[in-house]
């Protein structure tokens, strides 16, 4: 397999690598939280190619690249969290979070396993830019097989994944070392689904609203 790597801090490179996505590739790219694989949401093969390589269960949702110009393309705000949620996304985007709302039909349900929300994230700038190069959506999740810890070293990245993927965006270790905090919006009341380096604290002081993780029970 002949492998081309791409700089993800040139964007000369990161345009060359959303082409290669938009003919159906599927890359691993460098972020500031983990490293991840990406391809065109519109080609249901890739898409299962991604499913295939992380040995993941197509019962799992993938996430959906966004930017705070277009992620209204791919989903709808609810009337009721429409200004939490745009706050949000000018205080944290791009960074850190991800945020579930419903989905418009733009997205395919078998990015999303047939449900009714998508995750939206804008991890940072790099992400930013290959949304925003793209007139597609890119559906991303870790770069990992299911089970097993994110990859954050682009060194790791190459050699775990240079038999199954060609393309590599990478850049230089993942400074977060920690996916996205999700916040779910899709449901009667938000509730944290993932808490990381944003907390339900932190959000607290800054909305004044109380986002409450969600309680998991075995």
């Amino acid at each position: 397999m002949s492998i081309k790597v791409f700089n993800a801090f040139k964007d000369e490179d990161i345009k060359k690598v959303v082409k290669y996505m938009e003919d159906g590739a599927v890359i691993i790219f460098y972020s500031e939280s983990v490293y991840g694989f990406a391809t065109n949401g519109y080609i249901k093969e890739s898409v299962e190619k991604i499913y295939g390589i992380k040995r993941r269960s197509k019962k799992k949702p993938l996430n959906i690249l966004a930017t705070p110009e277009n992620f209204m393309n791919w989903c709808y705000i609810p009337e009721k969290w429409k200004y939490i949620v745009e706050k949000l996304i000018k205080l944290y985007w791009p960074g850190n979070l991800g945020l579930i709302l419903p989905k418009k039909e733009t997205i395919p349900d078998y990015v999303n396993a047939n449900l009714d929300s998508v995750n939206l994230v804008c991890m940072d700038i790099v992400a930013y830019k290959m949304s925003g190069f793209a007139d597609f959506p890119i559906c991303v999740t870790s770069a990992n097989f299911s089970g097993e810890k994110p990859i954050t070293n682009p060194e790791e990245a190459l050699n775990a994944f240079k038999d199954y993927i060609d393309i590599f965006l990478l850049g230089s270790e993942s400074s977060r070392k920690q996916p996205t905090t999700i916040i779910d919006f899709s449901k009667d009341y938000p509730y944290i689904l993932r808490e990381t380096t944003i907390s339900a604290e932190s959000l607290y002081k800054i909305l004044g609203v109380k986002i409450s993780p969600i309680i998991h029970t075995k």
